[in-house]
């Protein structure tokens, strides 16, 4: 043998046995089932600590949610007297008035693809169902708005928004 085959023979041997360590060590890496629970835990452990420094925002949907309606309820009343003979306050059509108690809301809400829920407490000074006439204009027992209407929605102790609902113009202000 030359000396040329015998450094091609040791060196295939070397090959060899590093190729065979290297995926043997291939075969063992990965990781062991306390290394996996120590990462599943840490990841619950920052995702509730995470979870902490959002904010809640109950409220601020409820709040949302009523003065939406409060709105479309008057956008329905300014398109139904089109003719404009009927009394500002007629009874006629109940789409131009909304009743403003949660359980009612909701259930109204029911048809949408994601209902809402109120969180909220929602107070009303006086008569809770509020109508508009065909001029968009509120009116509560077939008298005209003289006097801001007042709701609060209340959320826990702390947390509530003021709702007024204007007279004459029936714009909706809210107020933290």
């Amino acid at each position: 043998m030359s000396i040329h085959n015998v450094e091609c023979l040791i060196f295939n041997v070397k090959l060899n046995s590093k190729f065979k360590i290297q995926n043997s060590k291939l075969l063992r890496s990965g990781f062991s089932m306390i290394e996996l629970i120590f990462v599943i835990l840490l990841v619950g452990i920052l995702t509730y600590i995470g979870g902490n420094f959002l904010p809640d925002n109950r409220l601020l949907n409820d709040t949302n949610f009523l003065t939406m309606q409060i709105k479309k309820t008057q956008k329905n009343a300014l398109a139904y007297d089109a003719v404009g003979f009927s009394k500002p306050w007629s009874k006629e059509d109940a789409s131009v008035c909304i009743d403003l108690n949660t359980t009612v809301l909701e259930k109204d809400d029911q048809k949408a693809q994601k209902p809402h829920r109120f969180s909220s407490h929602l107070s009303v000074d006086g008569n809770t169902t509020l109508c508009f006439d065909n001029f968009g204009r509120p009116y509560q027992s077939e008298h005209l708005l003289l006097k801001n209407l007042d709701m609060n929605l209340t959320y826990k102790q702390d947390e509530y928004r003021s709702i007024s609902v204007a007279p004459i113009s029936g714009y909706v202000i809210i107020e933290k």
